[in-house]
């Protein structure tokens, strides 16, 4: 299917992960995609496409990658707020300064995000927007709660951003993943005292019996931004092999 034909899309956090399996799957269906990495570390995963170093933490790397796509394609069609980081630890154990770093680059990075998109898919006669929420906005988990905070803030700026733009035409909505076989959950893994154990116990919290792959959250999203969800904006879909209805 080349439901992306003649539409251009930019990917966050499209060095690994959720992100590049997004960007690959939204250029096999014709999109052009500019994916935006976190440094020059990751040039050669996105060697295919059109890549940005953008710190989502910085408005003017926003503004940036805003020029460049007025510049280069003429404007926006699709925006998947993708890039996010987790940190560990209880109220008592969470420094201010560790909590507003999780905020801003999980949740105000999608304001920005959303700032820079709007006005040129308003241009365009419309758009659609995808927000990387979590199983965590609406699932508690233990030791998260900034990277809880900020993934709950998202399904909410999701839903209230999707509210004021369905008269331009631009649809938003946000996707709810689980535990996703990815470099960040490895990590993970691998902090514990018994890697094996955790990857168990992090298995059995889902009804379906395993981890998801990037590509079935990117599958999603793909559906999320193409035209087959053209009557639908404001939801959070979970992605999570049903974690969310135990």
């Amino acid at each position: 299917m080349q439901r992306f034909e003649n539409k251009v899309a930019l990917v966050t956090g499209a060095g690994t992960g959720i992100g590049l399996a997004t960007a690959q799957r939204l250029a096999s269906e014709g999109a052009t995609v500019v994916a935006c990495i976190q440094d020059e570390n990751q040039r050669q995963p996105v060697a295919g496409f059109d890549s940005l170093i953008l710190d989502v933490t910085q408005p003017e790397h926003w503004q940036r990658a805003g020029r460049h796509l007025r510049d280069r394609y003429g404007g926006l069609d699709v925006l998947v707020n993708n890039a996010g980081i987790i940190d560990f630890g209880t109220v008592e154990e969470m420094s201010e300064e560790a909590w507003w770093r999780v905020l801003d680059v999980n949740l105000t990075s999608q304001f920005r995000g959303c700032k820079m998109a709007v006005p040129m898919m308003r241009a365009r006669g419309g758009g659609a927007i995808v927000n990387l929420a979590s199983i965590n906005s609406i699932r508690g988990n233990n030791r998260t709660v900034a990277y809880s905070a900020s993934k709950g803030g998202v399904l909410a700026f999701t839903m209230a951003a999707a509210l004021d733009h369905t008269a331009d035409k631009i649809r938003i909505n946000c996707v709810c993943p689980g535990s996703i076989d990815t470099e960040m959950i490895r990590a993970l893994f691998r902090s514990a005292q018994d890697a094996e154990a955790m990857r168990q116990a992090v298995v059995a919290k889902h009804p379906i019996g395993r981890l998801a792959q990037a590509e079935e959250v990117a599958a999603v999203i793909a559906f999320l931004a193409s035209d087959d969800a053209s009557y639908l904006t404001g939801l959070a879909i979970p992605v999570d092999g049903a974690r969310s209805i135990r």
